[in-house]
């Protein structure tokens, strides 16, 4: 899957797409953003980025997601700051953000209710802070 999502995506570049071009360079503007996001520790404004990012993936390959995915952020998204799907594709992972920790446990319960594994993750910064899931 990710093989053929990214020879649609070089096809697309070598014929300088401009729709793509511009996709690429809103994803880099967005990894400057999502940086100075984690510095500040504010998940609400990476989670906004990460929703932004996920509508850029489906311009660059609209067949990025499926029904069940679409089912899945679609539940989940009012418990949620942001969301996507990540890694090369076909894997099988996607990372969300709750927007609390009685929204996390909404989110679990909601993913375990659509048989998804959930696995949980923290993420640390900076040796004086952490955010965690």
């Amino acid at each position: 899957m990710a093989h053929n999502v990214l020879q649609n995506v070089v096809r697309r570049y070598l014929q300088r797409d401009t729709t793509l071009i511009s996709a690429i360079e809103q994803l880099v503007s967005l990894a400057e953003k999502c940086e100075e996001a984690i510095k500040l520790g504010n998940l609400d404004i990476l989670g906004k980025i990460m929703l932004d990012v996920w509508l850029l993936h489906q311009e660059l390959d609209p067949f990025c997601s499926n029904e069940f995915i679409d089912l899945i952020f679609k539940q989940v998204h009012k418990y949620t700051c942001g969301y996507k799907l990540v890694g090369a594709g076909g894997g099988g992972f996607a990372m969300l953000i709750a927007k609390d920790k009685h929204a996390a446990k909404g989110v679990k319960e909601i993913l375990q209710g659509l048989s998804v594994k959930v696995y949980n993750w923290s993420l640390f910064y900076d040796s004086l802070r952490t955010l965690s899931n």
